[in-house]
């Protein structure tokens, strides 16, 4: 209701605020205060209002110019007003909450208010208490002392007074030091320090850490001022290096604000330094200090923004000494760290690498070199993000490259054309001037050759062999190179003809591109065709290089489409249907006429047609002979080159057929295969007609149907979309009787439809015939508007919902036809239309008397409910419905009926998925609220709260009945929401009052729920205090009590997983808990009050509080139930109990250092129990930790070998000996002083042990782990004198088990513990090792590990290769390094040569107990033929490493070959050499053959990996042999080979890895 002082203005009066101010002039003077103070509550009301909304920031502008208005008016009483204290503080309170919640432009006008109020006031002392209590506010939530959740407007507005210097930092350390008692008696430095950190602890929330940077940048350019011009005293040892601290113990905190430091640190800091002195300043303290682990990723950072502002050059051994304004980047530096382990630290030294001020500023050859030598090792790294990051980057690359050639090219021919009128052309960042032409020649010369390098490079990572993610990277940098412009600024959207050229003119390339079309990788096939198709058509008609006769590349894609679609029948597999597919639809867009382009078509679909009949007569032998996908997909493929261009009439009639034929076979084959997919249980489903034909499974004939329907289905799709197109004369429209039948054939399909890939894919075909309805009328005028298709196919859902059966709780298809009506977005049947209907029908009761469960509408009702909640298309609209549908939902799991109860338990969770969104990890969404961001905007749906009070009411109602699991599944949604996003703050003390309620239930899991979410409430205030009310409230129940303590340990590891310190609040929990223990009586007689209690003081335990539980206390809670002897505890106690007590007392002999009662609690528990036994050991390397003195720890291992030979559990031995190798880890890395390692005799007692009793898969792996710590030992100990009888043999016979045990067919865990113990044995041995002959068999196990097929094996070895090749480096890295390692140091020795022939032929052989003398090879011809043996099964055997090159391997071990050669260490009369060059004598006469017999080309014998890499070996072999001097009969065999394979058109990187000899 209106003031009566405002009852005068009427609408007018409010349109802008200068209407507003002219009326409140034109009143009496003496009502000018009191009309101008109603104004602004009634406008600071309208502005409060509908905040979600569009349209109220216009209530703040008018508001705010209403203010500045009066601020500015000569009126003396209303310009007075406008400066009083109590508006400028309401309206600072309305900027906080607002723009915390829904900000928007307009409330930056009060910011500019406050500006004015605090410097302009015409009453200084009202100015400063306006800015004593904003200073005061803002100050308190950076130092997190407000109560109030409203940081990110807190920051902007200290931001914003601190730019317009509204503030400055004196005040805020002034406040500082008041309102933050533990700083103030700090010296200025250090406050500072406290300050920022506090600002840095806010950069962990994504939307306030860019206002957290702003706020920073403020005080390190203040600080630095200060200091830099003497203002004051209290700066005094500000300097960068001091910063660069800050930043690195920042980042050293909290390593997932890197990229915050540095886009809302760093840069603002080198962008706005004009005179670029605090840039420089910066840099030299990063430059100047020792790189190390922690500190990298920000000094790297550092480093490339100040490269990007050319204060960094890059290393270089031609460019002129760098000036003393710059730094210097060493090579060394880059080097390492473009081979660190860390993928982060990669790709910023990637970034420093190519990045530049300008992209005309040429590369040195230091860069180049980098480049060749750590490319390859980016390109097949197993991380997508690394990748994708290191893509980008080499987009800026090419351009780079392409702008420096073109300036180059432009320096060179300026003199020539000084007369000629050029074009002005924009320039984008300054051009490198060059000196003359020798130095643009030199330049274009060094640029050109390495543009040429990469292309070449990208060839090779092409071939056959290599690698999903080499094949990939390497497509998508080509695409890259095509389409970046050659000059500076220009746009991506032309295409390179210079690299046209140089790929269409090489067969080579055509070959592998098309041969990546049949690839297994979907995104693989994509890139090839997508880059082909690029070409254009005066290219495509061109002989494809010289390999190929006289033929094009047009004719080559033909040959290529029948072999593809040959192969693509020949095994009906995804792939090749998908890549047969592509290449005819590649051939349709090379064609260059549209009546060859429907020909192809229409050819397409005549034979699809013959595979439908032959389906429709006999569909078993049709799914294994016949499979039609590829035919379909082709389909798909070639419509989009159709459908872009238009046609005459008559060329339309025969479009219009291809809708009606396409749509017939897609009719057909579904009517071929419905009774298949259709069946209740498809997977399993073979028919009983379909029994006997030989060698059909339910799996070729569900594949067959599926892919059937699916391909049809994308076909339709494409085909109707068409409707989406702007109406003209000769667009390929579809007639309107097909859209309408592909509409019923789709409804049909998703209303019968039991298999979930095929109705996922209908879903979206008829999701777009929906939408299309609304074009319908636009395309065919002629079309009835009283024919309503999608009403229809409304009621004809509703129908499916009333009456098809339901046998399980999913509703097939059924969710789907709804949210496709939706998705029309249409005004009948409207969006709330739909949605009442579903909530009447989901609503309605039914009880378990009533239905047998196979009609049950409101399942399918609530599914559907669910899927429009997840559709992007209608989960927009949906919001509005969502309390209301969360009410719904708790309801249903009130219902008898599992199958609603169970659907209704889906909804809730898609619901609460919409309020809080699916990005998070499960640890974040288990560990629950952190007190402080802000996971749901409650203002956005005002009637949230209260429905999760109802929830909770209604649930505590039936808790009290005997239907307790409903009673749980109603109540869990609520709390979750709560636990996840914190309490609404209207509604915390009711909410608080019904979950502490819960804390007593009589479930288990309620309670834990309960005392989750009640940590949510705790985590803002005195928790402990909140805690003591929840004691008091108790009353001795022994649930709620159980409830309480649940919630104090949550409270405890929720503060310390934030960060907090737990041990602070250590003294006043204990001295609660212990005053408990004397007044409740039920810790005296339950178990699990017990063991809840001890778990709490073992968590303190475990973070640094130990000895808090008194014996007093312990007496107090178990004085005779529970004695403290341990075998009648264990025997005695609940399992909970038993547990926590040993952890309890393993940290009691610690405390006391006492091993004697650890070993006799230890072996008692061994005896009586497995699981607290194991909890022991678990709990012994926490609670001893590592700083022991070196006896103790010697006393901790034969306690852990003692465990290790009794006949216990697997389990217990198995972490007994981890415990062990983990120790003795800890004792080789100190200063193995004699004495203080196990004995010999000790250690072969436990090996025999080990041997003895059971060994499950756990003790297994266990013992493989450590094994390495064991035989480091043994190692050290000979290194100190220690008399060990057949050492060598023991290392020898130890690196061959684990070389067997990392074999790719043993399982995972194997294989990483493999990796493990290596790790251990070479960390052990690195300080003492000869790198003698018995070290080589371990050393080969490392190498394998290093080429393992999983990234984390390899990862594991590239830890353990650090201790051997002296360097970090990832795992390709490390291999190539270990390999030169190997050669340096064994190179000499006759059982590493022949392991290196091995190698290089493919087979390394199984080592031995006594090093070899000879290889046994298997031959080339051999291998050969079993590459040739292919298998066309529908579901081929996946190789088992997919991560290893049989090229690359070759190629590393041919390198250590010529190594040897150059070291003179290779001779023609070694048992190596022969077996080489027999070997690859063989294999090239072999191939010889073959190629003389077999025709080649795409998609021929060698475009199999298997061939190309048993080809590929025989020839390197050669060329290593040539290199070696071994040429002989040799160089004739490669001349014949190139004569044949010339005319076979053998693959053409097989080719040139001879082309040269």
């Amino acid at each position: 209701m209106e003031p009566a002082v405002l009852s005068g203005a009427g609408p007018d009066v409010f349109v802008n605020a200068n209407t507003i101010s002219r009326w409140v002039l034109s009143q009496p003077t003496e009502s000018q205060l009191e009309i101008a103070q109603a104004l602004f509550e009634k406008l600071l009301e309208d502005a409060s209002q509908a905040r979600q909304s569009s349209g109220n920031g216009h209530a703040c502008v008018k508001l705010c110019s209403f203010i500045q208005q009066c601020a500015k008016s000569k009126n003396e009483i209303l310009k007075h007003w406008a400066f009083t204290e109590p508006l400028s503080i309401r309206l600072f309170h309305f900027y906080l909450e607002w723009c915390e919640h829904d900000p928007h432009r307009a409330l930056r006008l009060v910011l500019d208010i406050l500006v004015v109020s605090t410097t302009e006031n015409p009453s200084p002392e009202v100015g400063r208490e306006i800015r004593e209590h904003i200073l005061d506010t803002v100050v308190s939530i950076v130092a997190r002392v407000s109560t109030t959740q409203l940081t990110k407007s807190g920051l902007q507005c200290l931001d914003h007074l601190l730019t317009k210097r509204s503030l400055n930092l004196d005040d805020v350390a002034r406040k500082y030091r008041e309102i933050q008692p533990s700083v103030a008696g700090l010296p200025s430095l250090s406050l500072w320090r406290s300050f920022a950190f506090d600002l840095f602890t806010w950069m962990k929330l994504s939307y306030v850490s860019p206002l957290a940077g702003k706020c920073l940048v403020h005080v390190i350019r203040g600080l630095d001022y200060a200091a830099s011009n003497n203002a004051t005293t209290e700066t005094d040892g500000f300097t960068m290096e001091v910063c660069q601290k800050w930043l690195q113990d920042a980042l050293m905190q909290d390593p997932n604000i890197l990229d915050d430091i540095k886009n809302y640190v760093l840069v603002p800091i080198f962008k706005s330094d004009r005179d670029r002195s605090l840039s420089l300043r910066l840099l030299e303290a990063f430059n100047g200090q020792e790189l190390t682990d922690q500190t990298l990723l920000l000094q790297l950072a550092t480093l490339e923004l100040g490269k990007k502002s050319g204060l960094v050059e890059e290393p270089s051994n031609w460019s002129e000494p760098s000036t003393s304004s710059l730094v210097a980047l060493p090579e060394t530096i880059l080097n390492k760290f473009l081979e660190y382990p860390s993928l982060s630290v990669r790709s910023s030294a990637f970034s420093l690498l190519v990045s530049s001020q300008a992209t005309t500023k040429p590369f040195s050859d230091v860069a180049f070199a980098l480049l060749k030598k750590h490319l390859t090792t980016y390109h097949a790294d197993y991380d997508a993000k690394l990748r994708n990051e290191m893509l980008g980057l080499t987009k800026y690359l090419i351009r780079r490259l392409k702008n420096i050639i073109s300036v180059a090219e432009r320096s060179l021919s300026g003199p020539a054309n000084q007369n000629v009128q050029q074009p002005a052309r924009k320039r984008f960042g300054p051009e490198a001037a060059y000196k003359g032409d020798d130095e643009a020649n030199e330049v274009l010369g060094r640029h050109v050759a390495f543009l040429s390098w990469y292309m070449e490079f990208l060839n090779s990572e092409l071939i056959p062999t290599a690698s999903y993610q080499r094949h990939i990277t390497a497509l998508k940098a080509i695409l890259m190179a095509l389409k970046v412009g050659k000059h500076a600024g220009a746009a991506d959207d032309a295409i390179d003809m210079e690299i046209v050229a140089l790929i269409s003119s090489d067969f080579t390339w055509m070959r592998v591109l098309l041969d990546l079309m049949m690839d297994p990788f979907d995104d693989v096939r994509e890139s090839a065709s997508v880059l082909l198709g690029l070409f254009p058509h005066e290219v495509v008609k061109a002989p494809a290089g010289p390999d190929s006769g006289s033929k094009t590349l047009l004719e080559s894609l033909r040959d290529f489409c029948l072999r593809a679609q040959a192969l693509a029948d020949r095994t009906g597999r995804a792939d090749h249907g998908d890549g047969a597919a592509r290449a005819q639809g590649l051939l349709c867009k090379w064609l260059t006429t549209k009546e060859l382009q429907m020909n192809l078509v229409s050819n397409i679909i005549q034979g699809l047609e013959d595979k439908i009949s032959k389906a429709e007569v006999d569909l078993g032998h049709a799914a294994i002979e016949n499979p039609v996908h590829a035919d379909f997909a082709a389909l798909s493929y070639a419509w989009p080159v159709l459908a872009k261009t238009t046609y005459s009439d008559s060329q339309l009639e025969g479009i219009q057929e291809i809708h009606r034929r396409v749509f017939a076979c897609s009719g057909r084959i579904w009517l071929a295969v419905k009774h298949v997919l259709c069946d209740d249980s498809p997977e399993g489903h073979l028919p009983e007609e379909l029994e006997e034909v030989e060698g059909l499974d339910t799996k070729d004939l569900l594949s067959y149907s599926f892919r059937a329907i699916h391909e049809s289905s994308n076909l339709l799709r494409l085909m109707v979309g068409t409707l989406r197109l702007t109406p003209a004369p000769g667009v390929p429209f579809p007639p309107p009787e097909v859209f309408k039948s592909v509409g019923s054939l789709t409804f049909e399909q998703l209303a019968c439809l039991r298999h979930r890939g095929a109705f996922s894919t209908v879903s979206l075909t008829f999701t777009t015939c929906c939408q299309l309805t609304q074009n319908l009328l636009v395309v065919f005028p002629e079309v009835a508007a009283s024919e309503n298709l999608l009403r229809g196919w409304y009621q004809g859902a509703i129908d499916c919902i009333m009456t098809q059966a339901s046998t399980t709780r999913r509703s097939a298809g059924i969710p789907s036809l709804i949210a496709a009506v939706l998705s029309a977005n249409a005004e009948s049947p409207s969006f709330e239309e739909v949605f009442h209907t579903l909530e009447e029908i989901g609503k309605k009761d039914v009880r378990m008397s009533e239905t047998d469960g196979s009609n049950l509408p409101q399942v399918h009702a609530l599914n559907s409910l669910r899927e429009i909640f997840r559709s992007s298309l209608s989960s927009k609209k949906a919001e509005s419905f969502l309390a209301t549908t969360l009410h719904l939902a708790a309801n249903s799991l009130k219902s008898e009926v599992w199958a609603i109860r169970n659907c209704g338990l889906l909804l809730l969770r898609s619901l609460i998925d919409c309020l809080l969104g699916t990005g998070e990890s499960k640890a974040t969404i288990e560990s629950g609220w952190d007190g402080v961001s802000i996971r749901i905007s409650y203002s956005k749906y005002p009637t949230l709260p209260g429905v999760i009070l109802g929830l909770l009411q209604s649930a505590g109602e039936v808790l009290g009945e005997a239907s307790h699991t409903a009673a749980a599944e109603a109540v869990f949604p609520a709390l979750d929401i709560i636990r996840r996003a914190g309490p609404p703050e209207e509604n915390r003390a009711e909410l608080w009052k019904h979950i502490e309620g819960y804390l007593g239930s009589r479930i288990w899991h309620v309670r834990e729920i309960a005392a989750k979410t009640l940590c949510s409430f705790l985590l803002q205030e005195d928790w402990i205090a909140g805690i003591e009310r929840l004691l008091e409230n108790s009353e001795n129940d022994a649930n709620r009590l159980h409830g309480v303590l649940l919630t104090t340990r949550f409270v405890l590891e929720r503060k310390a997983n934030l960060g907090g310190d737990i041990k602070l609040d250590s003294a006043r929990v204990t001295a609660l808990l212990e005053g408990l223990v004397q007044k409740a009586s039920p810790f005296r007689t339950c178990p699990l009050l017990q063991a809840a209690y001890l778990e709490i003081f073992n968590l303190f335990s475990s973070h640094g509080s130990h000895g808090l539980l008194t014996k007093a206390a312990l007496s107090s809670l178990m004085p005779s139930d529970i004695p403290v002897a341990i075998t009648d505890s264990f025997a005695s106690a609940s399992a909970l109990l038993s547990l926590q007590r040993a952890t309890n007392l393993v940290y009691e002999t610690a405390l006391a250092g006492d091993t004697h009662g650890l070993r006799s609690w230890l072996l008692s528990a061994t005896r009586n129990d497995t699981d607290t036994a194991c909890r022991m050991l678990e709990s012994i390397p926490v609670a001893w930790g590592s700083s022991q003195s070196g006896k103790l720890r010697l006393e901790l291992c034969t306690l852990y070998a003692q465990v290790c030979s009794l006949p216990t559990a697997p389990e217990v031995r198995a972490q007994a000996l981890l415990n062990l190798g983990d120790l003795l880890e800890s004792l080789l890395g100190g200063d193995q002083q004699p004495g203080q390692l196990p004995s010999v005799k000790e250690l072969d007692q436990l090996w025999s042990h080990l041997q003895e009793g059971e060994i499950n898969p756990t003790l297994s792996c266990a013992i493989i782990r450590t094994s390495g710590s064991l035989m480091a030992v043994l190692a050290c100990l000979r290194s100190q004198g220690a008399d060990i009888p057949n050492v060598d043999q023991r290392l020898r016979s130890w690196g061959a088990m684990v070389a067997d045990c990392i074999a790719i067919d043993n399982d995972f865990d194997t294989r990483f513990a493999v990796a493990q113990a290596l790790q251990s044995f070479f960390v052990g041995v690195r300080t003492h090792a000869t790198w003698g002959a018995e070290y080589l068999p371990a050393l080969l196990a490392l190498y394998d590990s290093l080429v393992d097929d999983d990234d984390e094996v390899r990862e594991a070895a590239a830890l353990a290769a650090v201790s051997v090749i002296d360097r970090s480096a990832v795992p390709p890295a490390a291999a190539d390094h270990l390999v030169a390692f190997l050669r340096a140091h064994f190179g000499a020795l006759q059982e590493f040569k022949l392991h290196l022939v091995s190698r290089m032929t493919g087979q390394p052989p199984a080592l031995t107990l006594s090093p070899p003398t000879t290889a046994n090879l298997i031959t080339a011809s051999q291998q050969l033929r079993q590459a040739m043996d292919f298998d066309d099964a529908l579901f081929a055997a996946e190789e088992q490493n997919l991560y290893i090159d049989e090229v690359r391997e070759t190629l590393r071990w041919k390198l250590a070959l010529q190594g040897l050669v150059a070291d003179g260490l290779w001779g023609e009369t070694e048992e190596a050499s022969a077996q080489l060059k027999a070997w690859t004598h063989e294999g090239l006469g072999c191939l010889v053959q073959l190629a003389g017999e077999k025709a080649d080309g795409p998609l021929g014998w060698t475009s199999d990996q298997h061939v190309f890499a048993v080809g590929a070996r025989v020839l390197l072999c050669t060329a290593a042999l040539v290199g070696a001097g071994e040429c002989g009969e040799v160089k004739e065999l490669v001349e014949k080979l190139k004569g044949v394979g010339k005319v076979a058109r053998v693959h053409g990187s097989l080719s040139e890895m001879v082309s040269t000899l």
